[in-house]
């Protein structure tokens, strides 16, 4: 290891737990190649609830990006998730808008209220104590206290049948029984009514660590999360449930009462002061919790482990599995490549090429390039086209080849074994005229869209391959994969160019009215639909100045994406 090293920087802080956080913040974002690292951790979702808003929203979000909000997770499972939040929202329907809701924005209520859906408080239909109350009874069956709720709901179902308000105590009475019927769906594991633990079982295999987690709430598992890690080198186990420890609870808002690992860790005493602070910040608590993380107590507690560890076990078994299947299929699709178009050996490098255009403007290509039948994103380039105006894909295609195999990037990369042409007979002859200029040899094949045919040079007929076949599911793949590539990059050009062509162009349109009509509107691309009608209702904006607006945009011809 001491050779990797070029030089050593130190950073002095005041607590060993500074510098325990500090390392670990690190790790994150430098991600240096020995150290423990989440496999895709920053791919998981959260539930994000707007408490910082005056009528709160659910959503899933990628990001915790909003300090005020609430948070759930990270969960493992999206559809999972997609799931539970649906069956949530059937009992407590609150609002699952994107945009911040205001009160008077609308003047009938959205689809999702006529379902019962949502509770439509953008059009006044409940109010806001109301509507606070459903938001914490939402957050109590995320925080898995249901019984809580039930009870809850039960005093509220007296009350209105004391009132004689049958049909309020009808839907609470349909309320409990959903809740009851997602307890009797959940295991019972503790006679600890109040028990809130996370179990953490821990298997090691090679340069692989599987880890589940056992989310127990009142008494019952809620939930289940299992993660994979990369080890770079032999790392202790002990050594292990530290960094996911410090990994997963850095970016998880809610802290149980105790967390269950089964052995002592390194930094133990460190990382469960961090814990009991992390617990008492997030859930602003003034009773201070002595101890969090424990190895197992009692008999139920070991079992519970005993079944944390074997879960993981087999994630970290059908893991390895469904890799192993993967790349039979990616070897079987690659000897099938080599079959069919007769090459000299199997394909292990391909590059897929693609043009993009708008009406003529913006001529863009990419390249994309798979090794051994995975994405090698590193290897990606993408050309803006120099000699070609107006569309025309075959010059585009023949620039665009021809620079590949003449330019900067024919010394830098090696020769693929296959070039995959996005488009049909055309292309590929443009391609062809390329290598030839360029002096180069390697075979192509183009894929043409509709029909998926098999475009082969010196064959006067397309090749059609059966739909289930491996060979064609690959180019498939990478063919759609360039003109996503060639797609983004165009799109980019042109949003660059609409930045250009700002509205404070226009004499009269200063940054406080750019402001307003982006207020009003929303987006450049309402602004620019807008009738000069609509555009004066902004104060500020005489007829003149609104004709200078619908102007300016029919002037410049701007496409908005």
């Amino acid at each position: 290891m001491r050779r990797l090293v070029k030089e050593v920087e130190v950073i002095v802080t005041k607590t060993e737990k500074e510098a325990l956080i500090l390392e670990n913040n690190f790790i994150k974002t430098f991600k240096p190649m020995l150290n423990i690292r989440l496999r895709d951790d920053s791919t998981f979702p959260f539930l994000r609830i707007t408490i910082s808003e005056e009528y709160p929203r659910v959503e899933i979000v990628r990001k915790r990006d909003q300090k005020n909000d609430l948070y759930f997770g990270p969960f493992t499972n999206t559809k999972l998730l997609k799931r539970t939040l649906k069956e949530a929202l059937t009992i407590f329907p609150i609002a699952s808008c994107k945009k911040t809701i205001k009160i008077g924005s609308r003047q009938r209520p959205c689809l999702l209220y006529q379902i019962n859906r949502c509770l439509g408080p953008c059009v006044k239909k409940i109010n806001e104590k109301e509507y606070k109350k459903q938001v914490n009874q939402l957050i109590k069956l995320f925080e898995g206290k249901q019984k809580e709720i039930i009870e809850e709901l039960r005093i509220e179902m007296k009350e209105a049948a004391k009132d004689l308000a049958f049909e309020k105590a009808a839907r609470l009475r349909d309320k409990i029984n959903t809740l009851e019927k997602i307890g009797e769906r959940q295991r019972i594991v503790s006679n600890q009514v109040d028990a809130e633990y996370d179990i953490i079982g821990v298997v090691v295999k090679e340069k692989l660590a599987a880890i589940q987690i056992l989310i127990m709430r009142e008494g019952r598992i809620i939930a289940q999360k299992h993660f994979i890690m990369d080890l770079p080198e032999q790392k202790s186990k002990s050594k292990i449930i530290s960094s996911f420890l410090l990994n997963y609870y850095s970016e998880t808002p809610q802290i149980p009462t105790k967390i269950v690992i089964e052995q002592k860790i390194i930094d133990e005493e460190m990382i469960n002061q961090w814990l009991i602070d992390k617990k008492n910040e997030n859930e602003k608590n003034n009773e201070r919790e002595k101890k969090i993380l424990l190895q197992p107590n009692t008999k139920e507690l070991e079992e519970l482990l005993e079944l944390a560890k074997e879960n993981a076990e087999l994630n970290l078994e059908t893991k390895e599995r469904l890799k192993r299947i993967k790349e039979q299929r990616i070897l079987k699709s690659l000897k099938e490549l080599k079959e069919t178009l007769h090459l000299e050996k199997i394909p292990n490098r391909i590059e897929g090429y693609d043009i993009s255009t708008l009406q003529g403007i913006n001529n863009v290509a990419s390249c994309v390039v798979f090794e051994n039948g995975r994405a090698k994103k590193e290897d990606y380039r993408k050309f803006r086209i120099k000699f070609v105006d107006g569309q025309d894909d075959y010059s585009c295609m023949k620039e665009v080849i021809f620079r590949r195999f003449t330019g900067t990037l024919s010394k830098n990369f090696p020769d693929p074994d296959l070039l995959l042409i996005d488009g049909g007979r055309g292309q590929v002859n443009a391609a062809i005229i390329a290598l030839k200029e360029a002096e180069i040899k390697i075979p192509i094949v183009g894929l043409a869209k509709k029909e998926e045919e098999l475009i082969i040079p010196n064959h006067q007929k397309a090749i059609k391959l059966d739909k289930r076949s491996e060979a064609l599911k690959l180019l498939q793949k990478i063919r759609d994969e360039a003109h996503r590539f060639a797609i983004k990059y165009q799109r980019n050009l042109r949003r660059k160019e609409i930045k250009k062509l700002s509205l404070e162009e226009i004499p009269g349109i200063g940054k406080r009215k750019v402001e307003e009509l982006v207020r009003h509107f929303g987006s450049i691309k309402r602004i620019k639909e807008a009738p000069i009608e609509e555009l004066m209702k902004i104060e500020g904006i005489s007829r003149k100045l609104a004709k200078r607006i619908v102007n300016f945009y029919k002037k410049n011809d701007i496409k908005i994406f």
